[in-house]
């Protein structure tokens, strides 16, 4: 089953968008967890390194309080010592419920609560063995003060490398999570830029291939519309393709097929028509001639006029007849041709001839510029005539009064050229690729309307195709024109 053009683009689009959103959502996923990370660092590590600082503020103190209050038995610093063993507490609280039980961050573990209640418990500790010795002595009862000393110092060593500990765990824990920031930023953009890539890759290739898709018949089918226009109605288009094109080029199948139905009942009506005509045109221009060479008596000088005006116009409709019955031979492939050696400087010299009473009676030169002799191994004398007649008398009507037409050759060791030009009034750029069309002419008002059928560039292309070669035109408007057949020498 073809998929239509709009189907295509669906698909193509759907594609697109679920990569941008796959890569959307990827993104929005890590942003989260930067926003966990950076939200942790700022409400717990940076927030944890504050509370040490606290912490460790109240607890010296603490030592300085309990310090003072044994050596002086200034029982009132005691009461700063409980002061500042509430603040130490209350921040201890704080810090409690602020952290998480556990957390780890690129596989380091972080414990935070497992810190505190070490802390907490040696802070205790501490305090009770103070608490102890302050109401001892209110009470003057006697206290071991070796021991007692060594174990204060104990927690205090505790409590001091709690909270140096803390503080390591901040900076650590900070470290760390910076470092997943990094790597989630890295990796996150990593993957949004892969996912645009592939998601761009694959809009192009799309866009590619649904393009091919549509303009490559399209640019099919206008050439074809170029053979149609040069008459060629043989073409068809087997297009893999969208439906709609698929139609389109079913539609322009028929259209050929229809276009080829009716050329070729023109091209049958045509040779008929032309070859009924030339028996009574023929007929008509033998009894002309008799009548003017007076068999049938004599005649008038102004029947002579009548006469040869009638001749004139018949050879003239015969050679229409001839061209378009010659047309219809060689488009429908039956143009006989008789290919042997031949000399193609003496074909030009019998043109030559055949031209000059017209070039004569216009003041134009025929000037040549080839060897004396060039023999082609592979030709039809006939036909190549008629190729050199068609071009010098369209060179020769075309060409002002007091010109000149130049006939030159080229030789390589594998092509013959043979060109034929004039100073006339040039032909348009816009015609140069229609005149060997067939009922073409080019326009040329500087010289007034001259008469022609518009077959005669036709049939020169068929023939010298036939041969092998090419032909064609190079001209500027107001320069003359230069036409050109290569053949295989």
């Amino acid at each position: 089953m073809k998929l239509t053009i709009f189907t295509r683009l669906v698909i193509g689009f759907t594609v697109i968008f679920s990569m941008v959103v796959v890569a959307f959502v990827y993104s929005t996923y890590q942003l989260k967890n930067v926003n966990k990370v950076t939200k942790s660092v700022l409400e717990v590590d940076n927030r944890m390194l504050d509370l040490h600082k606290k912490l460790t503020d109240s607890f010296f103190a603490q030592l300085q309080y309990e310090k003072k209050c044994i050596l002086l038995r200034d029982f009132s610093l005691f009461d700063r010592f409980m002061a500042a063993k509430t603040d130490f507490e209350r921040d201890l609280r704080v810090a409690f419920l602020m952290v998480a039980p556990s957390e780890s961050v690129n596989g380091l573990k972080i414990d935070y609560s497992g810190v505190l209640k070490k802390v907490e418990k040696n802070h205790r500790e501490f305090t009770s063995l103070v608490i102890e010795e302050v109401n001892n002595l209110k009470s003057e009862l006697p206290i071991p003060q070796t021991v007692n000393e060594a174990k204060k110092d104990e927690y205090t060593n505790k409590v001091i490398e709690g909270l140096k500990e803390l503080t390591e765990l901040g900076h650590r824990g900070t470290y760390h999570k910076i470092k997943q920031l990094d790597s989630a930023v890295y990796d996150s953009r990593s993957v949004a830029l892969t996912m645009i890539t592939i998601a761009l890759v694959i809009g192009i290739f799309v866009s590619v291939i649904i393009t091919r898709n549509i303009t490559r018949p399209l640019s099919i089918m206008t050439k074809k519309t170029h053979d149609i226009a040069k008459g060629n109605f043989d073409v068809s288009i087997p297009l893999q393709s969208p439906p709609e094109i698929g139609e389109l080029a079913e539609s322009f199948n028929s259209m050929c097929t229809k276009l080829k139905e009716v050329d070729t009942m023109k091209s049958d009506f045509l040779s008929i028509m032309s070859h009924e005509l030339r028996s009574p045109l023929a007929s008509i221009q033998e009894g002309t001639n008799l009548l003017l060479e007076g068999i049938a008596g004599g005649i008038s000088e102004k029947q002579k006029r009548l006469l040869t005006i009638i001749l004139d116009a018949d050879k003239r409709l015969l050679t229409l007849v001839n061209s378009i019955l010659d047309l219809s031979k060689m488009e429908a492939g039956m143009m006989p041709y008789e290919f042997s050696e031949a000399d193609i400087v003496s074909l030009i010299d019998d043109v030559i001839r055949e031209s000059e009473p017209l070039a004569r009676s216009r003041n134009l030169r025929i000037e040549k510029n080839m060897p004396d002799t060039l023999t082609v191994s592979h030709i039809d004398p006939e036909r190549i005539t008629q190729v050199l007649r068609n071009l010098l008398g369209n060179a020769v009507k075309f060409t002002p009064k007091g010109g000149y037409v130049r006939i030159a050759s080229e030789v390589s060791e594998q092509r013959m050229k043979i060109s034929i030009s004039d100073n006339g009034p040039g032909i348009p750029h816009d015609e140069l690729d229609r005149i060997f069309d067939k009922y073409q002419q080019a326009k040329f008002p500087s010289i007034g309307h001259q008469k022609g059928t518009g077959l005669g560039l036709a049939i020169v292309k068929h023939i010298i195709t036939a041969h092998g070669g090419t032909v064609w035109a190079e001209s500027e408007k107001g320069n003359g024109s230069t036409f050109t057949f290569s053949l295989p020498a």
